[in-house]
């Protein structure tokens, strides 16, 4: 570890020790890291492809998941549709979308799902170029969907050609016939799915989880939303109460000391109830990110 990114990380958890997220519950900070030199370019596939969150399947191993946990004619679609997207795409990556690993602070180390229901293959995600350079990512919708803050919401390809809207288009039709079933009924999908376009490999991951309800990006004042309302409170010449100092110098820490500072929310829906892990990050002038992770729950 680099002394500027060690210096970093020590002041964050000084910061906020003993300091806890009170959106719906209680839950600790805990510092996190990405040193570029170590695991390459910062991006959302390769985070989530770092904390475990994204399992990648060769198109014979995602199959053989398909025939043990869908219905016969759901495995016909499915076999359909990846025979399209080889004949089409190239890079072709077949991931399931799951949990991150946790920190042991962190919802008791827990996730809300029992462990047997955290079978191989959980969400599909699939991604690709197409052979006029746009990258197509393909995946069901989360039940509940959760919205970005707009200057987070990656926007759409100028323009797209009558080759790729063509194949969009077969992709949509052989989806809608698929209704993906989990292991577990308590994270709730809906019946269609969401197909998304960009012009990089770097945002295509990011745009997919937007779309499909998994994920959403806001501002560290948004994410720190309380700060106001208890300073509000406060009677005149009354002292700042400790956890609201911390919350406060958390906040100026990551405008002061990091770049594009941002939140990403992993959102699920278990339950009807909602459950998120919040990153909030931000980028040294070395292009690392740091910040702080913490969760919450309505259950």
């Amino acid at each position: 570890m680099k002394p500027q990114t060690q210096q970093i990380i020590t002041t964050l958890a000084e910061i906020t020790d003993d300091l806890y997220y009170s959106l719906v519950g209680d839950e600790p900070y805990v510092t996190v890291f990405w040193e570029v030199e170590e695991k390459g370019e910062f991006d959302v596939e390769n985070f989530l492809l770092d904390s475990g969150a994204l399992t990648p399947f060769t198109p014979e191993d995602f199959l053989h998941q398909i025939r043990q946990t869908q219905s016969p004619s759901v495995v016909e679609h499915y076999q359909n549709l990846l025979a399209l997207l080889q004949a089409n795409l190239s890079e072709l990556t077949i991931y399931s979308y799951g949990f991150p690993e946790l920190p042991e602070d962190l919802f008791n180390g827990n996730l809300p799902l029992e462990a047997d229901k955290l079978t191989p293959l959980l969400i599909p995600l699939l991604i690709g170029v197409s052979t006029t350079g746009e990258w197509i990512g393909l995946a069901p919708r989360q039940k509940r969907g959760y919205q970005s803050s707009p200057r987070f919401v990656i926007p759409e390809l100028e323009s797209v050609g009558e080759t790729t809207t063509a194949l969009v288009e077969q992709i949509q039709s052989l989806t809608s016939q698929i209704e993906h079933k989990l292991s577990t009924k308590s994270w709730k999908l809906r019946n269609n799915w969401e197909v998304a376009l960009t012009n990089s490999r770097t945002s295509i991951m990011e745009k997919l989880l937007l779309q499909a309800g998994f994920l959403s990006i806001e501002e560290i004042n948004k994410f720190l939303r309380n700060i106001e309302s208890e300073l509000e409170e406060l009677e005149e010449d009354e002292e700042l109460p400790t956890d609201l100092q911390q919350t406060i110098d958390l906040r100026e820490y990551f405008q002061s000391r990091l770049l594009n500072s941002r939140v990403y929310n992993l959102d699920y829906n278990i339950s009807d109830e909602s459950f998120t892990i919040h990153y909030a990050l931000g980028q040294t002038e070395d292009g690392d990110w740091m910040g702080v992770v913490t969760d919450s729950f309505t259950f």
